[in-house]
């Protein structure tokens, strides 16, 4: 028999491994992580004292509390914090709900006091549960059932529901998503009766705002007898944005300071783009990082936030110089000569280009000064008079006569 050379095999390319982004800016744990549950995230709360005190007063006041504000505010994160809190007077449970099905509200509220709460005077918790998993149960046997188990508890029950947001809206009948929660909860009204429960719900932004048309304008005031307190979770400032980034890299072993870790550039326009959101605002740093570890930089750069906003917005080039302009000087107008030469375009094209942008959500109208709009990134408000009084590039020439602009972010510099 003739033996046969083994053919040399080429490796294939191996795909990234998990952690080696983080672990090439020598990072010990990835800092951008947004899962709530993760109960080291729980230390990176900035600029909630206020809300996490008058949120804890109401919880153990035994109140239904509804935490209103946009996805990715800190709802979630809130709820496991307070949850971590309760004092051991209380029984508590936590369950999330993104369906609109009162049977399924309850299933899962009473699945979760039978796990939490091993006996109950006078009650065989094990039929129960048996009952609960074989037999296909009445909404309205359930609620009895939960009914009969808190009216012998010796302690108060707290239960933190989480996910009602992610309750879709009704096109059939009309109803918004907020408006759906809502005939939800008024169909679950007798259990948020209950004496010696208080509910903790992460609600709509627009929760709040019914609270208020009821206030200012008199209307229809069921969401106030649901509810004792109303909370708004508000978006985060800036100055909170920077902080959570700071702390983070801290905690995941990162030596020096943020500037060593992203480029100015990169963090205004991360912090732009996120508005407050600071789920945004660390999926955009994630997604940052990943593609600096991919072209193997030492930073992650402005470039690498661009991509990781471009990936679905598929702007050319040209956007991508002016948005770093913007990023860096902090506002653009059309009409100034620099600029124009800086891009080497006309100021129809510059004013196309910022209106591109602006559709994009990636820049805005902040002011009009003589007649010509002024373009910042979004959030960014600048009067006019910085506009005029500040130079927005500065030309300089170097030994072959080749002309270079400089984007200048701050006072006017003098001519050396």
């Amino acid at each position: 028999m003739k033996r046969t050379k083994n053919k040399k095999r080429t490796p294939k390319a191996s795909a990234p491994k998990a952690g080696a982004a983080y672990r090439h800016f020598g990072l010990k744990t990835d800092p951008f992580t947004t899962l709530s549950l993760q109960k080291h995230n729980l230390d990176y709360f900035v600029g909630r004292e206020a809300i996490i005190d008058r949120l804890s007063s109401a919880m153990v006041s035994v109140s239904n509390v509804g935490l209103a504000g946009e996805p990715g505010v800190g709802k979630s994160s809130l709820l496991q914090l307070l949850r971590d809190q309760v004092p051991s007077e209380f029984y508590s449970v936590s369950i999330g709900v993104p369906l609109d099905d009162a049977s399924y509200f309850l299933s899962e509220l009473l699945r979760e006091i039978l796990v939490v709460i091993p006996k109950v005077p006078g009650l065989n918790l094990k039929e129960i549960s048996r009952r609960l998993e074989t037999e296909s149960l009445s909404k309205n046997v359930v609620f009895s059932l939960i009914r009969s188990i808190v009216s012998r508890l010796k302690k108060p029950l707290l239960v933190f529901v989480d996910d009602l947001e992610k309750i879709k809206g009704d096109r059939i009948q009309h109803l918004t998503r907020s408006e759906r929660t809502l005939q939800l909860l008024e169909e679950l009204k007798p259990l948020l009766e209950l004496n010696r429960v208080g509910f903790l719900m992460a609600l709509q932004e627009e929760f709040y705002s019914k609270v208020s048309q009821v206030v200012k304008e008199g209307a229809e005031p069921t969401v106030l007898g649901l509810f004792k307190h109303m909370v708004l979770v508000e978006k985060f400032s800036q100055a909170e944005l920077r902080e959570i980034l700071a702390t983070r890299l801290v905690r995941a072993g990162f030596k020096k300071g943020p500037g060593e870790f992203l480029e100015p550039e990169a963090l205004t326009l991360a912090l732009s783009m996120a508005s407050g959101n600071a789920r945004r605002f660390l999926y955009l740093l994630s997604e940052g990082m990943y593609r600096a570890y991919r072209r193997k930089g030492n930073r992650v750069e402005f470039q690498d936030l661009f991509e990781a906003v471009n990936e679905h917005l598929k702007l050319d080039l040209v956007c991508k110089k002016l948005l770093y302009f913007l990023s860096k000087s902090g506002r653009a107008v059309a009409s100034n000569t620099d600029l124009q030469a800086f891009m080497g375009l006309d100021v129809i094209s510059i004013g196309r280009r910022l209106e591109v942008l602006s559709k994009n959500r990636l820049a805005e109208i902040v002011d009009v000064a003589d007649g010509a709009k002024v373009y910042a990134l979004p959030g960014s408000r600048i009067p006019v008079e910085a506009v005029a009084s500040k130079p927005q590039i500065k030309m300089t020439q170097s030994i072959t006569g080749e002309k270079i602009y400089n984007l200048l972010g701050g006072d006017k510099e003098e001519d050396n």
